[in-house]
């Protein structure tokens, strides 16, 4: 009973102890919050921490410590352990946390400094690279253009407007020409090899357990294929002998008594 009692009482210590740490969480996670109140997604990202946090501390609480069981009491000694914390340390604490959060974000943007600067730059470069490279390529059009018209026959307007009609044709043509079939394709074969693999796996796996029970089968046969060798080999030994018929068939010698226990 007492062990009982003491079992009970540390596990409502470990769920007070649990609830004081989720508060301690909050106040983190508030302070970080606190730094863009703008921002819905770095909101969202913080309670969605701090929910997998307190889930995995139940988890822990029941399954560690509870022993599989999550009982009524461990809930309500979190809720204890987290009104103790915002109710004592966290209004002292919280002032702390802000300006230790603010620090680590200001050393977080002086440290991306200088690989804002690398990147603006990359940037420039790109941007100048991409107006050298279309620079380029307009100048090899338009030397591509003038050496057709100088080789080329003139064309009459309504030849060029058929062969101009004829190239948008082929374009759309060429665009609107799907590769559905192709990904079906792929996904079916994907498909295939992945149930093909479940399934090798899944045999490979039956193989191993019967290996195993077959292993343990002929272990066994062994010894007892040894023990009948050793029994072989004493067959001419007078004393095995008797002690087999005293064993197996309850025999007895001359003027020798057999006295059974009957508590056995």
């Amino acid at each position: 009973m007492e062990n009982y009692v003491s079992a009970q009482l540390g596990q409502l210590g470990a769920a007070v102890a649990l609830g004081a740490a989720g508060g301690l969480v909050y106040d983190l996670l508030r302070a970080a919050r606190l730094i863009d109140r703008h921002d819905s997604w770095l909101t969202h990202l913080l309670d969605g921490l701090f929910a997998a946090a307190l889930g995995a501390g139940a988890l822990w609480l029941g399954l560690v410590v509870g022993g599989g069981e999550l009982r009524l009491y461990m809930l309500t000694g979190m809720a204890l352990g987290a009104a103790l914390w915002f109710c004592l340390p966290s209004r002292l604490l919280r002032p702390v946390w802000d300006f230790w959060i603010a620090a680590l974000l200001a050393l977080c943007r002086l440290l991306w400094i200088p690989f804002a600067f690398v990147g603006r730059w990359l940037k420039k470069l790109a941007a100048l690279a991409k107006k050298g490279f279309s620079f380029l390529e307009k100048c090899a059009r338009m030397k591509m253009d003038a050496w057709k018209s100088h080789h080329t026959p003139e064309e009459t307007p309504q030849k060029k407007g058929g062969r101009a009609m004829a190239r948008t044709k082929n374009n759309k043509r060429t665009k609107k020409r799907p590769h559905t079939a192709m990904l079906l394709v792929i996904v079916a074969l994907v498909a295939v090899l992945g149930v093909q693999i479940v399934r090798v796996y899944g045999q490979l796996k039956a193989a191993r357990q019967t290996e195993d029970a077959l292993d343990q089968q002929l272990t066994q046969q062994q010894q007892e294929n040894d023990a009948l060798r050793s029994d072989l080999a004493r067959k001419d030994d007078e004393s095995f002998i008797k002690a087999l018929a005293r064993d197996l068939l309850g025999l007895a010698e001359e003027g020798e008594r057999i006295f059974y226990d009957v508590n056995d």
